[in-house]
């Protein structure tokens, strides 16, 4: 039965302003965090290496949010494979393309779109449609704003991070730059070249092997008490700090104002306003003094209330360009004799012109922390990587209901070509979650939960965000093959009573800057099981339209207005299907070695495989029989003894020890 919807954001579309382009005018690694954090860590000098980036230039763009996702990505990136620089070098092996972040977040599936294993057809028209905007401005989309979290579906469905030095058909669509790459007079581009980006599969649907693991909404050590007041949160500044020292970039939210002071590049604000710029954290400093934060009036005197009331200070990468050796050296003069120099991002801002700052711990208007987790090079097995999934939105809000019985959601997917399923991804909206996931094969129309168990398994996540996870072997399934992935959530009550069951839900909402978003449900995609039966998605829709609905009208208040002023109804508003998916490898790239005890040849040993030697011995017709893998005791026969080997191996009883291994 259902509870009650709670109105928990994993991210709201906050329109951060375009700012001006020189800044400021008037585990799962979760649970491989340090057990005692240092004083400071600088992620540009981490044990005399640099994991940071180049502090780059948004301009002539509101893009400020994709900023601070590609850099918190490329320091993450950069740190999980060992590709620091010394220390006071710059570090140029990675650098991520916001213009594809902003673009592809912005512009819906179309049919070019398609692409097997990755988009299906049936998604087509999934996303934001702004050919509104752009009839009067081809560029506007680089100006409707956003957050770092936009960029959990994004790389959570395969449009992995792109460097900018990636070519297509002999061009560079990715750089930072407009076609003709025209310069404004005084820094970064111009807004009056060509911004856009082809919309089909060769241009959004990479090659790139920049995979993500985990992406997180860590809590802000700026939290409000019941009241809506200020309250600061230690355990908000603990994760972001965990997370820097475990070399994440951390992107934030900020309100910067005319109390930033660039005459020592100290920011802190103490009034409770809604953040208007997103930054990347890269450093912390617990002795930093909260008298470098003073402000002073024209009598030189302090001003009280613009003192923290502790030390401690984060180091904060901006866009708004910086200087670097390269930069200085190369640099020309004009008729002023002012310098001219030969890269767009270069522009004096920040302590010594490197772009940063430091930012008070008890900053009042940090907002949703994001960091992300990438795979290792290293440790990516395969070139080529399916995703089956629905959920292709974009949006980056979603809201989850709570429930007092047992509930779960599923997706159902068919597979597109004879391929090995090995992990499953899913966005979680609330922390301290437990998730127990169920993946089966053979499914019955209408119940996502019958069929084969392939595999099952609980996995426990201290931060809101979107997970990865590897299944315990790689499961084959024959192209047409219908399965299922099926997952229920629950977290403690209060005071640790009886566990609540939850769900989570993509949505969007038209946004006033004439876009609109569409979410794409068909029938047998997505279920909910509530009340002891499954209902697919298709049937609740209208109903968790209204929920959504009220809790716009209801519950967001004055600091959403600018993204829900023009919502006046359902048609304003869209749903998505669960975000749940499936990661799959082509059967052609896979390289499938023997596995003993795996008679049947889908990647495990399950009952199957005693059932098809049962049904050999009988000789009843079996499909798929791999003699190999069926003679489980080396005795070169296959006998109703092999039979019993693998029973026994799958109630946990002694069996022999190569079961379920590839065959030496």
């Amino acid at each position: 039965m259902k509870k009650r919807l709670i109105g928990v954001f994993l991210s709201t579309t906050i329109a951060l302003s375009a700012l001006s382009t020189f800044g400021v005018s008037a585990a799962e690694n979760e649970n491989e965090i340090p057990k005692s954090l240092p004083a400071k860590v600088d992620l540009r000098d981490y044990n005399g290496k640099n994991y940071v980036t180049r502090a780059k230039l948004q301009s002539p763009f509101g893009t400020c949010w994709a900023f601070g996702a590609a850099a918190a990505a490329e320091t993450s990136y950069l740190f999980a494979n060992d590709l620091g620089v010394p220390a006071g070098e710059e570090n140029k092996n990675v650098d991520f393309s916001e213009k594809y972040i902003s673009w592809y977040i912005y512009h819906g599936i179309t049919e070019a779109d398609v692409t097997p294993g990755k988009v299906r057809a049936s998604q087509v028209g999934e996303g934001y449609d702004v050919t509104e905007a752009e009839a009067t401005d081809r560029n506007s989309v680089y100006m409707f704003g956003g957050n770092a979290n936009m960029a959990f579906n994004l790389f959570a469905s395969g449009f992995n991070p792109v460097d900018e030095s990636v070519s297509v058909n002999g061009e560079y669509p990715y750089y930072y730059s407009g076609k003709n790459r025209i310069l404004s007079p005084i820094a970064g581009y111009n807004y009056n070249d060509d911004w856009t980006l082809p919309l089909n599969a060769e241009y959004r649907n990479t090659s790139s092997q920049i995979l993500l693991r985990n992406a997180y909404l860590l809590p802000s050590p700026s939290d409000r008490d019941e009241d809506g007041k200020y309250k600061f949160n230690e355990a908000g500044l603990e994760a972001i700090k965990s997370q820097i020292a475990t070399g994440h970039g951390v992107a934030v939210g900020i309100c910067v104002s005319d109390r930033f002071n660039t005459d020592n590049w100290m920011d802190y604000n103490n009034s409770i306003t809604s953040a208007n710029h997103e930054v990347t954290i890269i450093g912390y400093d617990d002795n930093f003094s909260k008298e470098n934060f003073t402000r002073y009036n024209k009598l030189g005197n302090p001003i009280k209330k613009y003192t923290p009331p502790g030390d401690g200070a984060f180091i904060v990468k901006n866009s708004a360009g910086s200087l670097t050796d390269e930069d200085r050296a190369t640099a020309t003069t004009d008729e002023n004799g002012e310098p001219v120099y030969q890269n767009p991002n270069a522009y004096n801002y920040g302590i010594d012109g490197n772009g940063c700052f430091y930012l008070s711990y008890y900053d009042r208007t940090i907002s949703l922390p994001v960091c992300f987790d990438f795979d290792r090079s290293e440790d990516v097995k395969y070139a080529k990587q399916n995703y089956d999934q629905y959920d292709l939105l974009m949006s980056g809000l979603y809201f989850n209901s709570d429930y007092d019985s047992e509930t779960k959601m599923a997706n159902v997917f068919d597979a597109e070509e004879d391929e090995y399923l090995r992990q499953i991804s899913y966005m979680t909206n609330s922390p301290e979650i437990s998730v127990h996931y169920e993946i089966y094969k053979n499914i019955q129309d209408g119940d996502p939960a019958s069929g084969t168990l392939l595999d099952v398994g609980d996995n426990f996540h201290e931060f809101v965000g979107s997970h990865k996870i590897d299944l315990s072997g790689e499961y084959f399934l024959k192209k047409g093959e219908k399965y299922s992935v099926v997952l229920t959530m629950k977290y403690k009550g209060e005071n640790d009573e009886a566990s609540v069951y939850t769900d989570v839900l993509s949505i969007g909402a038209n946004f006033p800057n004439n876009s609109k978003v569409y979410g794409i449900i068909n029938e047998g995609e997505s279920y909910l099981y509530t009340d002891g039966k499954w209902n697919d998605m298709v049937n609740e829709k209208d109903r968790l339209l209204d929920e959504v609905l009220r809790i716009c009208a209801e519950e967001i208040g004055s600091d959403f207005s600018d993204v829900m002023e023009s919502v006046d109804g359902k048609e304003d508003i869209s749903i998505d299907n669960f975000p749940v998916k499936a990661i799959l490898v082509p059967a052609s790239e896979h390289g499938a070695v023997d596995i003993l005890g795996d008679v049947d040849g889908d990647g495990a040993v399950s009952i199957s495989d005693a059932t098809a030697i049962q049904y050999k011995l009988a000789e009843f017709p079996v499909e798929a029989f791999n003699e190999a893998a069926a003679d489980v005791d080396g005795d070169s026969a296959v006998l109703i003894d092999d039979v019993t080997l693998i029973q026994q191996y799958l109630a946990d009883m002694e069996a022999p020890d190569g079961i379920g291994k590839p065959i030496s």
